[in-house]
């Protein structure tokens, strides 16, 4: 009996991130309820409650479960025998893999981008967020100073600006396949893209 209980509360949990990323989608956060998810859910508002502190930690949660599967990913490349072209390479194919495809990661990226007013309670958040993107890009600077030493990349390039080209590249393309997702196919062109902005980095031959 005990079991079951916990596979109802687990669908229960499931179904309230499910309605979350649509309510949160069409309404934006500020304007979100909890009970306007747990009527979308078909649950009652003690019900979000019983899974999440309150809004805010609700909003958390929702990226967690979106966010850290595509996060753990592209750090455990960072940790990967790869040469530094390969090593950005292989981050472009995890990144675009989920921003072009993934649903759930899909719907959280415009959720924060698009539908999301940072207040002040969300600003926790927001710091936890931009940390992992710093950390992101400085292993990304390594990367690229690497390659320079490794007499892969140009002598000249500035491992700062081109990190900075390389974390703007992610967030755009994933910002692009949201804003017109018919134009052009981000996921089947993906190795264009790794090679337009290897052109940018490659030494000449």
């Amino acid at each position: 009996m005990a079991r079951k209980t916990k596979e109802e509360a687990e669908k229960t949990r499931q179904a309230l991130l499910a309605s979350a990323f649509k309510v949160f989608n069409e309404k934006g956060y500020a304007k979100t309820t909890l009970q306007d998810i747990a009527t979308d859910a078909g649950v009652t508002r003690g019900a979000v409650y019983w899974h999440f502190k309150n809004k805010t930690d609700l909003f958390e949660k929702l990226f967690d479960y979106a966010f850290m599967p595509v996060r753990d990913l592209l750090f455990s490349k960072f940790e990967e025998d790869l040469d530094p072209k390969e090593m950005l390479s292989g981050l472009m194919r995890v990144w675009i893999s989920h921003a072009g495809t993934e649903e759930n990661f899909r719907a959280a990226f415009g959720i924060m981008f698009n539908k999301t007013e940072w207040s002040e309670e969300l600003m926790p958040f927001k710091m936890k967020f931009r940390e992992y993107e710093y950390k992101f890009i400085k292993r990304t600077e390594n990367i690229i100073e690497q390659g320079q030493q490794d007499g892969i990349f140009r002598e000249e390039l500035k491992p700062a600006v081109a990190a900075a080209q390389y974390f703007s590249l992610f967030l755009g393309l994933a910002q692009y396949s949201q804003f017109f997702p018919d134009e052009v196919d981000i996921h089947g062109e993906v190795e264009s893209l790794i090679d337009m902005f290897m052109h940018s980095c490659l030494k000449a031959n």
